[in-house]
This record gives structure tokens, sequence and C-alpha cells, in this order.
């Protein structure tokens, strides 16, 4: 169960960063290194981490051919079929940064960890069934919720899906907004695979829930052989955004903390390697040896700053000019990647957005706090949660809820 792996990941790290760090520090080097490689632009993987079906890519010629005909009011239909996953060299986007915490943050977050409830009956029959939807975490026993934003990449799945429904309306309504995309390139270009879709509007994000919902739930019935929807085992996924309520309990679990964490700065140590990569990212006008030269003067500051994707003071070299990989550090207890920072986040009550994003301040990414959406944006984006359910069969007992 993909709960109780972060659990595990959170204490292996921990643990394990002891042996080979000075006494008052533990090291987190990359995110996940104990579960295996994630999802990079390099190396997407051959199936969505979001839905479980393969995943093909357009190119970003043609990608760009789609948003180039949305804009003029043409015809939005792509130039040859999707392939599967385009070669791309770039760097791996998980090798990027670490972080340093303090010897006693990291203990007040074991006890907590130690603290979470035992798997419920809820949970307990959703193993047993081998439903566990992909890409989300149990929040309670209620609901999951994805692990990351969702990314460009599970949003062009979702537009190659259409594309491939004879009934399925013109895929250029569901296209991004191209004219507020953080930079040019950004939903196209594969070096941004795993960034935050933004752009997109209210009505499209209902209309990809309704999607993955019927691929989801297809998938998992499919196997375990179920073809009816009156079969006893039948389960259903239905994905939605989270409530404002739902939202901040799984942003809050266990704390009563502004934002969710013990601590809202960390030492950060960049890779020296990720200097061309970081000069993409930042938009910087250096050189690469220029960067990284000053990559490495950095390091030997040991300086500490805000380690949430927001307006900070930072480095030239890791200024945001574009949300950032939705897999990057740090990840709260529930396995959650970006509570905090980066994209904000749609919520059910509309006008509303939740997090705070790379264009806010800190103190506009604290959980309590309401961010305006007024239509799509460059800082806007969202995750899904998901209701499993088994229709035919007797409902079991809740328990905490939010």
């Amino acid at each position: 169960m993909r709960r109780f792996k972060y659990i595990r990941f959170v204490l292996l790290v921990v643990l394990g960063g002891l042996a080979g760090c000075q006494a008052a520090l533990i090291r987190y080097q990359f995110p996940a290194p104990s579960l295996g490689t994630l999802p990079t632009s390099a190396h997407p993987g051959t199936y969505s981490a979001q839905t479980a079906v393969p995943v093909q890519y357009w190119s970003a010629e043609q990608l760009q051919q789609l948003l180039d005909a949305d804009a003029d009011g043409t015809a939005a239909r792509p130039v040859g079929p999707p392939r599967p996953a385009l070669p791309y060299r770039g760097f791996s986007d998980a090798r990027v940064v670490g972080l340093r915490f303090a010897a006693d943050t990291a203990t007040v977050a074991l006890a907590r960890l130690n603290a979470l409830p035992l798997p419920s009956p809820k949970i307990q029959q959703a193993e047993n069934e081998g439903v566990i939807p992909p890409g989300v975490v149990w929040i309670g026993d209620r609901f999951q919720m994805d692990e990351v934003e969702v990314p460009n990449v599970e949003w062009q799945t979702f537009l190659h899906s259409l594309e491939q429904t004879a009934a399925a309306p013109d895929i250029k309504l569901y296209l991004p907004d191209s004219t507020v995309q953080p930079v040019r390139g950004y939903f196209t270009n594969p070096f941004y695979r795993l960034y935050p879709v933004v752009g997109i509007s209210y009505e499209q994000v209902l209309e990809y829930c309704r999607w993955r919902s019927r691929t989801v739930t297809k998938i998992l019935n499919d196997s375990r052989g179920i073809r009816s929807p009156k079969d006893p085992d039948y389960v259903r996924a239905t994905y939605r955004l989270p409530t404002e309520a739902e939202w901040e309990f799984a942003a809050r679990y266990g704390t009563r903390l502004p934002y969710g964490y013990e601590v809202s700065t960390a030492e950060v140590n960049v890779n020296p390697q990720a200097a061309d990569y970081l000069r993409q990212r930042s938009g910087s006008p250096n050189s690469v040896a220029q960067i990284r030269k000053d990559i490495q003067a950095f390091n030997r500051q040991r300086s500490e700053i805000v380690m949430f994707n927001c307006r900070r003071e930072a480095p030239y070299f890791l200024a945001a000019s574009t949300p950032s990989y939705v897999y990057d550090l740090p990840v709260n207890g529930l396995g959650l990647y970006h509570i905090t920072g980066n994209v904000a986040e749609l919520v059910q009550e509309q006008g509303i957005t939740k997090g705070g994003s790379y264009q806010d301040r800190l103190s506009a990414c604290a959980i309590q706090e309401c961010g305006s959406y007024q239509g799509p944006a460059a800082h806007i984006g969202f995750r899904a949660v998901c209701d499993l359910e088994f229709p035919n069969q007797a409902p079991l007992a809740s328990s905490r809820k939010p």
C-alpha cells in the first residue's frame, strides 16, 4: 500500500542518513531513493503514473500545432499519430536538489509517523482485492489523493485518449490556454513533461476527472477479469477535485503547523552537474560553466533557504520562472509532494485555490490561506482525489473523516 511505503521511505532515509552525516544533521539527497527511480522528463516511463495506461507522446512540433490551431480558431488535429516516448536526453529532474534538516525536526516527524493509525477495514479490503489506484495515497480511509500535482504528460495522455475516441468532442476544447503559459514551450517541450499542467480551466479539470474515472475503473476491473458492473467484486474509482476541507486535512494531517512541516527552511545542496538544467529552468543568461562554479560556491556556504517553491530569497540559478518538477522535495508525512507552493491548486469550491504557488510569498502558501481563481493562469494547477467504492458490497464503516 502506497501510504505505508512512504512511511518506510521516511524511516529508511532518516535513519540511514545518520551514518554518513554530522551528528546534528540528517541529509535527504534526492526524492525517494529507496523506492527506485521516479518518473522524470528524460525517463517518464512506459505507463502513466496516474492512470496506468500506456503513455504515448506527440512530438513538441505536433503539440505546438495543436496550440497554434486553437489560437487561430482552426481545427485542432495533430499531424500524424502519437508515438511511444520520444527520446529526450535531459538531466534527471530527480537529481537536482537535496535538502538538509536539523535532527530534532526528523525526530518529531518520526514520532508523528509512528502515531498514524493502522490500516482500516476499507483500506485492507482494497489491498486484498488488488485495487489500489495508481499514483495516490490514502488520506484517512475515506478517499485517496494524488501524490503529485497533475503534470503536463498526464494531461497529454488525456488529450491522446480523447483523440482516439470517435465520439469525443474536438480536443481543442481541452487544450491548456497557450496565452498564459509560464514560458513558451512549457506544455510542448519535453523538458517540462513532469511539471504541473497550468493554464487549464475548472471545467476542463472536471472533464479530465470524468475521463480518468472511466479509465481507471476499467483498468481495475479488467485486471481482475471483471466485465460486468453487477459483479459482486466490481469496483468504481471516481476522481474529482478535493473540497477545501479535504485539501486542508491532507495538508495538515496530524499537525497544527501553518505549512504542515516543522520548519519552512532547510539547508540546500545543489547538484553541480545540473548546471545546464538549472540554466534552462531559471532562464539565466550565464554560461553553464559559470553556473556550475556558482553552485559549488553556494554549497560551500551551507545556506538555508525556504524549501518550498514560492517567491523566496534564493540564488539566481534556483529562481523560479516556472513551476517545478512535481516530485521535488519536500514530501509531507503522507507522501504528498508540493502540497505547499509550486502551483496553487483548484478545489471543489469555485473561485478559490489552496497551497500558494511559485509566484506567491511564503505567507500566502499557508494551509489556511486561499488564493483566487478567475480563470486559467500560469500559476494554477490541481491534484485530484479518488473515491474507491465496491457498489455491490455492503459498505464498510469509515473512521476519521476530514
